[in-house]
């Protein structure tokens, strides 16, 4: 069945650089409500949205500089989560905190760790370079689905679907038959195909400017928990690498705001027309309403498996499943394995908190992003 509850020990994207801002964000993400702000150096901070007082939403209160009150009694609490006035008294025990999360900024992403913060590693962050780098264009977008989060990852991981689901759009009949590859390890899972002297579907016959038949290659790839990378390689058919493939990489970072609801932040990069805003805006439109429709059939199937539970319908597997069905086994697996660890005794070892110093040592030499 599909999994309804993700693993914390991760990493998941929390926002848009551009929504982190001076005013306070307030969102839900893994069931838990998080408050996402700028220091006044620029730097993003995520705490529990609730002052451990009465409950109320701190993003409803506001920023003292870099610390934020609560709107509602005046407790005020700094960046790492500890509270630092309580208007009235004169001590406060170093206990009275709300939680704060590591954040990892790169690429226009935000990225949260909702575990245990000693083990939040940022060379875990999937590379995800294209979306800012030199030759290429991005367009880009933030839906919402009212469904649990792993019916898109299993989306993303049976292309099969764009068929049926996109025919006037990104899908042609060869894409469902086309034979079909899947690998994986223990967080990753890719589905290839190939596909020559195939048509070409209406999406790419205008942003590419291609007329006739095809060779195309795809590869869909999923990094556990909750992001994909969907590469797409185009040339006209039978002309070999003699001429430059059209290059298209598809971003999808898939985060659960609650059991059954999802965040949906998307990008597209091309290695074509880098230069022609025309062609971006015409992306931004065309696969917006190629993913809105995606989210549709999802939220279709989860009126249908919410009706059944705590119960679920007979489901057939075929072979395009392979993917998907392995996605399903590793986020179970990492589920499972938190279970594990939160029924033994608490340590953090001094080892991994020198592991996670020398990562972020490592990342500022190489002027990437860090763990604030």
């Amino acid at each position: 069945m599909y999994p309804d509850r993700f693993p914390r020990n991760a990493w998941y994207v929390a926002a848009r650089s551009s929504e982190v801002t001076r005013s306070v964000l307030s969102r839900w993400l893994l069931g838990d409500p998080v408050a996402l702000y700028r220091r006044e150096d620029g730097r993003p901070v995520a705490l529990v949205d609730r002052c451990i007082h009465r409950q109320l939403p701190l993003s409803l209160g506001r920023l003292q500089g870099d610390r934020i009150e609560c709107g509602y009694h005046g407790l005020t609490f700094d960046t790492d989560g500890s509270c630092v006035r309580i208007p009235g008294s004169s001590r406060i025990s170093s206990r009275v905190r709300v939680q704060a999360f590591p954040l990892y900024e790169e690429y226009g992403l935000v990225w949260i760790w909702m575990g245990d913060p000693e083990l939040a590693d940022p060379t875990l962050v999937p590379d995800h370079h294209w979306f800012r780098s030199e030759g290429w264009a991005t367009a880009e977008g933030t839906l919402h689905m009212d469904g649990r989060a792993q019916l898109l990852n299993e989306n993303l991981l049976d292309l099969s679907h764009l068929t049926f689901l996109h025919p006037e759009s990104i899908g042609s009949p060869e894409v469902a038959e086309a034979p079909v590859h899947t690998s994986y390890d223990e967080r990753v899972v890719r589905v290839h195909r190939t596909m020559t002297d195939v048509s070409c579907p209406p999406f790419f016959q205008k942003i590419m400017k291609v007329d006739g038949a095809i060779d195309r290659g795809q590869v869909a790839e999923y990094f556990a928990p909750a992001f994909h990378i969907s590469q797409t390689h185009i040339r006209p058919a039978g002309s070999g690498d003699d001429v430059p493939a059209f290059r298209q990489m598809v971003m999808h970072a898939i985060t659960p705001e609650t059991r059954t609801t999802t965040h949906y932040f998307w990008g597209v990069a091309r290695n074509f027309a880098v230069d022609d805003p025309g062609v971006t805006d015409f992306a931004v439109a065309a696969v917006s309403q190629v993913f809105e429709q995606d989210i549709a059939a999802c939220e279709a199937i989860e009126h249908i498996i919410a009706a059944w539970e705590p119960s679920y319908p007979l489901e057939l597997n075929i072979k395009v499943d392979a993917g998907p069905l392995r996605a399903r086994r590793i986020i179970e697996e990492m589920v499972a394995a938190e279970r594990e660890d939160s029924a033994a005794p608490e340590h953090h070892t001094v080892d991994a908190a020198a592991r996670r110093a020398a990562t972020a040592s490592r990342l500022r030499a190489e002027g990437r992003g860090s763990v604030v």
